[in-house]
This record gives structure tokens, C-alpha cells and sequence, in this order.
């Protein structure tokens, strides 16, 4: 196991030695958050500039292009188009099924709008309490909404800020000499991240509700690190009542029994159960659990599901590929169905493996977010903007890496590999829809395993125990 830090005072022989090997990992991490201060906005506008002129060099040449918004997408262009505050991809059925129930009380909402007219409302009745105190409705209501998104994102990268700082102190990562030049930069390098990082850019441009929930995780992820296990479960709880994969941190929380966790948590899920109950009827859940046995059976083939049942649809053409159809779901496939529910199980058993021996405050904030990243990739539907839960793992994997003394090259090599293809859209891999490639459209799930491998390789550094 590798030594950062204060322990690399207690491992040499030599205290004068090991404060200049000290000093001389401040001074390296320093240099390496310069570097990515400029190589993380770099690299989007080389990956952006690439797409844009290729796509202009097909239009001038009279290529017929089908589809050019799907295969040549890309960061800055979502940026651009930020200031619309026209988005309503969670909003619009959130909306919409929120004042039908004010007029209809007691009424099915999943049986009239899912079933009968195929409006993919997937969220549970308990994330109407976020919305129900909005005064407006229409456009007006969506334009507020995609506005308080914006927010959501600040607030991200304010939380980001934040838990870097106890991040760095976790992982024992040395300063450089000038101490507040290092926070500096920490804080730069982490602020360029949060707005670069394409999760987070789709979301706030869909209009979704995700940019909230990240906001909530990360601040979750800063309470456990700074050893406040009662807010980390409160926050994860409301999280889970609008995505109910989330409530499997119950599990986690009582694998390591964490009562505090464990205890808010329940109390948070019991108490927005109750209100929603008060509102739309008890019997809500189970109305739920039919549309999702519905879509858990058959999934989405779309491009920008990037889970197992995504690769396996688009690697056999189980559904339209590149156009969204918003009224129906990838064909019913045994074969998809059964390697979806295997990999279920994978997932979030791997999420929930090392909640027991995550021992340690690092190695628990560590689980924390293997857990999230597990339980959302295990989900028959993840879309692209549902990572974006992975930049506070990559945080931690970086932070960790910078605190070694001597870092090995391959684990660096997997970090800037996995981080460039999840902060990045890779939109053209889209042109390989429909051949043996199709594979490679799912760059995000395969940026997330490899993640998951290199929180494997550096277990021992993040605190687990060694029969992690």
C-alpha cells in the first residue's frame, strides 16, 4: 500500500527526507491541478471542434445526414443552447400529471397516462412533493424550473468545492509550499470539471430533475466525509423518492451498520411515503411497481441508455437505435430480459459488497459512491445524464492518486481514459448503429466499469480492508 502525507513522515528512517518527499507530492499535485485546469476544458473543445467540423465537411460535400443532431452532438453546442430554459424532459410529465391528479383525487395516474396513453411518467408519485409548491403551470412553470436547474448545477460545484477540500485532507494530500495556492487551484480544477463534465451539461439541458439529485448526492457524500452519517442518510432519502433504486442504501447503511443512516433514511422515506399518501392515495406504490415490472421487461434501445439492456439492444437491434420514440419501449426479448435481470443482480450486489469492511471514513465515502454508481448502472434504463454521479468517484480516485508518492502509470492512464469518455459526448460512435460496432455506443457504461476497476486496484489506498 502506497504512503501520502502525514503517514509518509512515519515511513522513512529520515524525518528531514520524508518532509521533502513531502513537499516535493504538494508541489507535483500542484502542477498536475494546473495541468487540468486547462486540459479538461482543452480537451472538450478539441473533441467539439473535431465533431463540428467534420459535420460542416459532410453538409458542404451534399452527404445525406438523417440524423446529424444524434451522430454530431456535442458539449459546446449544449452549452450554447443552455439560455433557452425551454426543456421539459422531466418537467413536462411531472407537470402535466401533477395537475391532473389535483383534478382528479384518488385517480390512477400510471393507469391513465403510462398504460392507456403510453406517456413515459416512470417517476413515483412521492417526486410530485418537489413541484407541488410551484405556483405556475405551462410554459411559464418549465421556464422557472429550467432555471432553478441552473442552480442545481452552482450548487453542484459549490458542493464539489467543498467535498474536494475534505477529499484532500482524507487522502492525506500534501500541500505545496505556498498552501493557499494549492486550495486555489483545487478549487479552480474542480469548478472547470463540474461544468465541463457532459452528465451534467444533458441534464440541465433536457430540463431534468437529475441535476437536482446530484446536487443532493454530492452534498450527501460531503455530510459522510465529514462524519455526519444522520444528513448523508436524510439526503439519500429523498433521493430515493424519485429514484426508487436509490432506497437500496437501506441495505448498504445496515450492512455497515450505521443506525444514524440508516435511522434518517427510513425516516425521510417514511415521512415522504406519508405526505404523497395524504395526497394521491395509499395505494399508490403498487400501481408503481406495475410500470416498473413493465419497463424492467423491456428497457430502452435508444443510444443514450447506457446500461447492459442498452448494449444488448443496440448490439442486436432490438428498437430504433437513433430516433427517440416517445411512446413506446424496446420489443419485449427473453434473452435481453434475463441478462438484464443478471446483471441486476451483479451490480448491485458489487454496490453493496464492501459496505462491511468500509471500516474507515474514507473507505466509507469510498462505498458511497461505488454504491450510487452501482445501483444507477444496474437500473434496465440509465441514461446519459444519470452519471452524473460519477464526478465526485472521480474526484476521489484523482485526489488519491495525486497523495501517492510514486503513482503507477496505468492506474493514471484508466483514470484520464474513463474521466475523458464520461465528461465527453462522443456522439459520431452513433454512425456505427446498426453494425457489429454498435457496441462501442455505450462508451459511458464502459467509462463507469472502468471506474469501478480502478476503485478496485486502489482499494487499499481508499482505506478498505484487504479482502476487499
Amino acid at each position: 500500500m502506497s504512503v501520502s502525507g502525514d503517514s509518509l513522515l512515519d515511513s522513512v528512517a529520515d524525518p528531514a527526507l520524508a518532509y521533502t518527499e513531502a513537499i516535493s507530492v504538494g508541489g507535483r499535485s500542484e502542477q498536475l491541478l494546473r495541468r487540468a485546469c486547462l486540459a479538461i476544458p482543452l480537451l472538450m473543445a478539441v473533441i467539439s471542434a473535431v465533431i463540428m467540423l467534420v459535420h460542416r465537411h459532410l453538409v458542404h460535400t451534399g452527404v445525406p445526414l438523417p440524423h446529424d443532431d444524434v451522430c454530431f452532438a456535442n458539449n459546446i453546442n449544449f452549452l450554447w443552447h443552455l439560455h433557452e430554459l425551454t426543456r421539459s424532459d422531466s418537467w413536462g410529465p411531472m407537470l402535466v400529471v401533477r395537475d391532473w391528479l389535483a383534478a382528479h383525487p384518488g385517480g390512477d395516474a400510471y393507469d391513465h397516462f403510462f398504460f392507456a396513453l403510453g406517456i413515459k411518467f416512470q417517476y413515483p408519485l412521492s417526486s410530485l412533493l418537489a413541484i407541488r409548491w410551484l405556483p405556475f403551470d405551462g410554459d411559464t412553470a418549465i421556464q422557472v424550473l429550467d432555471s432553478l436547474d441552473i442552480a442545481a448545477w452552482i450548487t453542484v460545484a459549490v458542493g464539489m468545492v467543498l467535498l474536494n477540500r475534505e477529499l484532500a485532507r482524507l487522502v492525506r494530500l500534501p500541500a505545496a509550499p505556498d498552501g493557499g495556492s494549492s486550495r486555489f487551484w483545487l478549487a479552480a480544477a474542480t469548478v472547470i470539471a463540474t461544468f465541463c463534465f457532459f452528465p451534467l451539461i444533458r441534464a440541465v439541458y433536457l430540463g431534468q430533475i437529475q441535476i437536482f439529485l446530484d446536487a443532493i448526492f454530492v452534498f450527501a457524500c460531503y455530510a459522510l466525509v465529514r462524519g455526519r452519517s444522520a444528513p448523508a442518510g436524510l439526503l439519500i432519502g429523498l433521493s430515493a423518492l424519485v429514484k426508487p433504486q436509490m432506497a437500496l442504501f437501506l441495505i448498504w447503511g445496515a450492512l455497515r451498520r450505521d443506525r444514524p443512516f440508516v435511522g434518517a433514511m427510513a425516516a425521510c422515506l417514511a415521512v415522504g411515503y406519508a405526505l404523497s399518501a395524504s395526497l394521491y392515495g395509499w395505494a399508490w406504490p403498487l400501481a408503481y411497481l406495475r410500470v416498473l415490472a413493465f419497463i424492467d421487461r423491456r428497457g430502452e434501445s435508444l443510444y443514450a441508455n447506457q446500461s447492459v439492456n442498452g448494449l444488448l439492444n443496440h448490439m442486436l437491434g432490438n428498437g430504433p437505435d437513433l430516433v427517440w420514440d416517445r411512446w413506446r419501449f424496446a420489443p419485449y426479448d427473453p434473452p435481453v430480459h434475463y441478462l438484464t435481470l443478471l446483471s441486476m443482480v451483479m451490480l448491485v450486489v458489487a454496490g453493496l459488497w464492501g459496505a462491511r469492511t468500509a471500516t474507515t471514513r474514507l473507505s466509507a465515502v469510498a462505498s458511497l459512491m461505488v454504491a450510487a454508481l452501482c445501483f444507477t448502472a444496474s437500473s434496465p434504463v440509465a441514461w446519459e445524464h444519470h452519471y452524473g454521479i460519477l464526478l465526485p468517484l472521480f474526484s476521489l480516485l484523482f485526489l488519491s492518486l495525486l497523495a501517492d508518492p510514486r503513482p503507477a502509470f496505468g492506474r493514471w492512464s484508466l483514470l484520464c481514459v474513463t474521466f475523458a469518455l464520461s465528461a465527453n459526448t462522443l456522439s459520431p460512435v452513433n454512425v456505427l448503429a446498426a453494425t457489429p460496432f454498435a457496441f462501442l455506443q455505450s462508451y459511458i457504461f464502459f467509462a463507469a466499469l472502468g471506474a469501478l476497476a480502478l476503485v478496485f486496484l486502489c482499494r487499499r489506498d481508499l482505506g478498505w480492508a484487504a479482502r476487499v
